[in-house]
């Protein structure tokens, strides 16, 4: 559940702070530069889309917050986006490497995100004895250090819940209506975490682009119009802050609007939309030429059922960067 923050004061200044600290958590078009040095295939969109898919039928077996992808995908573009050609070879040279990145990234997120976290060795034991308990934790302290312990990027979500907490006060919307634009904003945020594309984009950008979406497709134009208004205003309001161009929200919104076409085809693997085949259901990530799965989420339905009850809430937490 998305709520919106009771101060537009408040709101304000925390969308403000948000903004000035997005600029540190820039991301770059690492697979495009990395197929122009001549390195080979490598991984490609479809590996990243694959992988994500796998983190959010883990966080959806283990009941972690949708962010929770969000945030581990944010930190992997992100260390590919900056660390050294050495390592950036490594990682995208070889798609069992990548996978090993993403769940070392998912380990990190779970416990930054989350008031319960599984240790590295049931990532271990998830990923079928692919990568081992000292793997991960050494691929978790290379992708720490490599982006400066920065592990608690701003949200798309954050971004939305604070900008829609300064947009209702002036609009007449019932609450059931608020809630139907959250949910819809929601949905095309963790859409667009699918999508290379739009995994280089403000995550401000990504809930401007998301809201807008969502008001054209639940709003009827005289209300529309008003909030459309309202949101206008604070996207040029100085004293918030530097949202994108608005040739850039554009943009944004018309890709979050595609992706939402992967998405309707992935989201069965979240609980939701009309079933899938069996290996999507099951999350199969990458194989191998005898079908030998690397990751496979059919091991959570006996070893992650109980994760939540069982598992002790992490006292440990990282520092918020």
């Amino acid at each position: 559940m998305h709520l919106l923050h009771p101060d537009p004061i408040q709101a304000a200044e925390t969308l403000a702070a948000l903004l000035e600290k997005e600029a540190v958590y820039a991301r770059g078009d690492y697979l495009t530069s990395f197929t122009l040095c001549d390195h080979g295939p490598g991984v490609s969109a479809d590996d990243r889309l694959l992988l994500v898919n796998w983190m959010y039928s883990v966080a959806n077996q283990c009941e972690f917050k949708r962010e929770t992808t969000a945030v581990a995908m944010e930190l992997v573009d992100r260390f590919l986006s900056s660390c050294p050609p050495k390592a950036s070879h490594f990682y995208l040279a070889d798609r069992e490497n990548f996978q090993l990145l993403a769940v070392a990234a998912f380990y990190v997120s779970v416990k930054t995100m989350e008031r319960v976290a599984f240790g590295s060795d049931l990532l271990a034991l998830v990923s079928n004895g692919t990568y081992t308990k000292e793997e991960i934790e050494r691929t978790e302290k290379e992708l720490l250090h490599g982006l400066g312990w920065k592990v608690n990027p701003p949200t798309a979500m954050q971004f939305a819940c604070l900008i829609m907490s300064l947009v209702t006060p002036h609009i007449a919307m019932h609450d059931e209506l608020v809630v139907r634009v959250l949910d819809e904003t929601a949905y095309q945020a963790e859409s667009s975490v699918r999508d290379i594309n739009l995994s280089r984009e403000r995550s401000s950008s990504i809930a401007v682009a998301a809201i807008f979406n969502a008001a054209y497709q639940l709003l009827e134009s005289g209300i529309r119009q008003e909030f459309l208004l309202a949101l206008s205003c604070i996207l040029v309001c100085d004293s918030i802050g530097n949202f994108a161009h608005p040739k850039e929200l554009q943009s944004a919104a018309t890709q979050a609007s595609a992706a939402l076409e992967v998405s309707a085809v992935c989201r069965a693997l979240d609980g939701f939309g009309p079933p899938m085949t069996n290996d999507a259901q099951h999350g199969t990530v990458f194989t191998s030429s005898q079908d030998e799965q690397t990751l496979d989420t059919r091991s959570l339905n006996d070893e992650l059922r109980d994760v939540r009850r069982q598992l002790q809430a992490s006292t440990s937490f990282m520092d918020v960067s």
